[in-house]
């Protein structure tokens, strides 16, 4: 996939395009905000329930110059990682001075930010909006919805694995935001009223579909070629097995 369409075809759902706002009103929050408590509330900070309500004043539009800024990033951190990736490099990828990058994100923390919040999440939580409007939502199409898109974002799935790894210092300054996405997704997503079999723990099956979308989704990346759709399809026997979902995958 060109990276050239990953920030403009990721921002929004396929039925509506962005495309205006030059310099964020906004001053980019800082994504690194991180101590080492680990209650599920995460109050301290303030990170957990910012993940459980997702920010409103996320990117809304985007201009081709921020639109190609961001594609750079996305590719830059997937292949380098943060720490590896320089706002010169961006600038110089794009066209752009240093400065000029700097008015379209802030800060290379604000970048992070908007790559992984307002790119990388934002389709998901559309997903979830729209299943759980639902009269009996599934959990197995709320998965393929998930895979499916992931299937057609490959450089975003790389972005998003490799700082996942480079997070796991304390110090990066996306560590906050992997610590919590987990519970914050599970959370969020069992808020929905999901139709499931008699006797199924729904928060045990979400927690062991995410462990199994990450794993699925490394391998893939190591398989160019492979379809995502249906390497998942072979994991659903493990994680809604037969005949007990009948009727419901």
């Amino acid at each position: 996939m060109a990276s050239r369409n990953q920030a403009s075809h990721s921002t929004v759902s396929p039925s509506s395009t962005q495309g205006t706002a030059s310099t964020p009103s906004r001053s980019q929050p800082d994504i690194k905000q991180h101590r080492s408590d680990d209650r599920l509330s995460a109050a301290d900070d303030g990170t957990f329930t910012r993940m459980l309500n997702p920010p409103t004043d996320r990117i809304t539009d985007l201009t081709d110059r921020h639109a190609a800024v961001l594609d750079a990033a996305i590719e830059s951190f997937g292949t380098r990682g943060y720490y590896g990736t320089s706002l010169q490099r961006i600038a110089t990828a794009v066209g752009l001075t240093k400065p000029g990058v700097l008015h379209y994100i802030g800060s290379k923390e604000g970048l992070l930010h908007q790559v992984l919040t307002d790119i990388y999440d934002r389709q998901t939580e559309q997903i979830l909006e729209r299943i759980s409007t639902l009269d009996r939502p599934l959990l197995a199409d709320f998965w393929r919805s998930i895979v499916a898109i992931n299937a057609q974002r490959p450089q975003l799935v790389h972005m998003f694995s490799t700082l996942s790894a480079e997070a796991l210092d304390p110090e990066h300054p996306a560590h906050a935001y992997f610590e919590f996405r987990e519970r914050a997704s599970v959370e969020n997503t069992m808020r929905v009223a999901w139709s499931t079999p008699a006797g199924i723990d729904t928060r045990c099956v979400l927690q062991a579909g995410l462990c199994m979308m990450d794993g699925l989704q490394l391998r893939w990346l190591r398989s160019p070629g492979k379809d995502l759709n249906v390497m998942w399809r072979r994991c659903e026997d493990a994680l809604m097995p037969l005949p007990l979902w009948n009727g419901y995958r």
